[in-house]
């Protein structure tokens, strides 16, 4: 005999008799290994961009008899490239750290600026692993500049990659952000860091005069107070500027072993700027005659290999990461086309249990620079998933103050978007073991992430709501945001990630 039920409740029954045979019908996760001795085959998109044009660089900077600078022949400077590869003039110092004295004062002139050009002069370390914009364990002058002239900054960029400074030019980002440092103009500059200033942690403190445009000149339209606010705070209005460090950089392995000129490493333009009668910890030089100062790439011509939003990852015959031979990574931009570079492993949602593990390296972190890597959701080729929804893994990156935090993210179908405020930071070149836990029942039925990298961890709990928002997952592996920025160079090995059980 067959029953008969109200309209209203078959329509009820059937929806819970679908979700219940997907339930039964869906495999459940299963642990997958990979040591990647060899190309795992993994699918990718735009993950290898080939440019349509590579830029011809022409580095030809160092000593010369000219005096744009000075009021005596000889100065130093010239055209200095942007661009990955590390190239400098400068003094071979005895080494120093952020325990020492520094001292250092001059004259500097731009004689020619363009968009997307810009410099460093001070304190640096020689060794420098390139593309990863600002130099590593480095304090001192920061040009930015466009074609009617130059912002400036004094940073110090720590021996792990984390920095701390001021601007000296007016600058809010993103929104106001002139350049009143004009061509053909004089500026004497010193700078002096003392690390027994602000109760031991160190201060740098810095001067500069120079005939520059009042603010007007580029306040003359309807601002905001804020913009107006910020002009005054900085040169010319305000010609002396202190920078106190935070604690713990004072004790971070930081060594300076050179002074003097290189160029800022990310693919750009060209400046010409000259620097003359350079005093440095105690030591005078007018370059009345050569200096014989060390120079490194800083006379050379060639065709650039890295441009910007050229992503270029996936396997890779390396082992940066340690372990045998074959590896996941290589240069990921934070501009360009969205890109991936995957395993297929769905389905998976926000209610199975995930684990991953393996090795991590990070060879480049750039200020300004992210990438992601975890369980996604492949449909959307427009942009990443964390606009799109769909994620649940790790957020490489993080505030120039920091480096890169290797911390837990989720965002769920609906584009709720979950993230700790904090985490495990990557050192530049040390190799680390990672984990990553998620549990659905954790928290009281809201799911839970767990991140543990070397002996460091954080638990990111999820938003209420999250789970039934749902997230269903397609692809385990990286992929890059869609925001502008530069490059991170990572690399991973040995991983171990939830799957889906292959069907026999």
């Amino acid at each position: 005999m067959l029953t008969r039920f109200p309209r209203g409740v078959v329509l009820v029954l059937c929806p819970l008799l679908a979700l219940t045979q997907e339930a039964i019908c869906r495999a459940q996760p299963v642990l997958k290994s990979e040591s990647f001795d060899r190309d795992p085959g993994w699918e990718g998109f735009n993950n290898r961009i080939v440019p349509q044009r590579y830029p011809t660089i022409v580095q030809d900077f160092g000593f010369s008899l000219t005096h744009f600078a000075g009021i005596a022949a000889g100065e130093i400077g010239g055209q200095v490239w942007r661009a990955s590869e590390p190239a400098y003039y400068a003094a071979r110092i005895p080494p120093k750290t952020l325990h020492d004295r520094l001292t250092a004062s001059g004259t500097f002139v731009l004689v020619r600026t363009a968009s997307s050009s810009g410099v460093f002069f001070g304190f640096f370390r020689a060794q420098q692993p390139g593309a990863g914009g600002r130099p590593v364990s480095s304090i001192g002058l920061h040009f930015d500049c466009e074609p009617a002239g130059a912002r400036l900054a004094v940073r110090l960029i720590t021996g792990q990659n984390q920095s701390c400074g001021t601007f000296i030019t007016p600058y809010v980002p993103g929104q106001f952000r002139p350049a009143p440092l004009r061509v053909n103009t004089p500026y004497t500059w010193s700078l002096d860091y003392d690390p027994d200033a602000a109760d031991g942690r160190g201060r740098i403190t810095f001067t500069l005069r120079g005939e520059t445009p009042e603010p007007g000149t580029y306040l003359d339209e309807e601002l905001p107070e804020t913009y107006r606010q910020e002009a005054r705070q900085r040169f010319p209005n305000k010609t002396h500027f202190t920078v106190e460090l935070p604690d713990g950089f004072k004790q971070q392995p930081t060594t300076f072993d050179h002074f003097g000129l290189m160029n800022m490493m990310k693919p750009g333009n060209a400046v010409i700027i000259y620097f003359d009668d350079l005093a440095y910890n105690g030591h005078a030089e007018d370059f009345s005659q050569d200096p014989g100062w060390n120079g490194s790439g800083n006379r050379a011509r060639y065709q650039a290999t890295d441009v910007g939003g050229a992503h270029d990852y996936g396997y890779s015959d390396t082992d940066y990461a340690g372990g045998i031979r074959g590896e996941l990574g290589g240069r990921f931009w934070r501009s360009g086309k969205y890109s991936f570079y995957a395993d297929r492993i769905g389905p998976l949602t926000l209610e199975d249990q995930l684990e991953a593990s393996g090795r991590v390296v990070l060879k480049v972190g750039a200020p300004d620079s992210d990438m992601f890597f975890g369980w996604f959701n492949s449909r959307e080729k427009n942009k990443p998933p964390t606009e799109a929804g769909h994620f649940l893994g790790i957020h490489v990156g993080g505030p120039t103050r920091v480096g890169h935090y290797f911390r837990p993210t989720v965002v769920s179908a609906q584009g709720t978007r979950a993230q700790s405020k904090t985490g495990p930071v990557l050192l530049p070149d040390r190799i680390y073991q990672w984990r990553l836990v998620y549990d659905p029942d954790a928290a009281g039925g809201r799911g839970a992430v767990e991140v543990t990298l070397a002996d460091e961890s954080v638990r990111l709990v999820l938003t209420p709501h999250m789970k039934q928002e749902g997230a269903r997952f397609d692809r385990f592996g990286m992929f890059t945001p869609a925001l502008g920025g530069q490059v991170v160079k990572i690399y991973f090995d040995d991983l171990k990630y939830s799957s889906v059980a292959a069907k026999r």
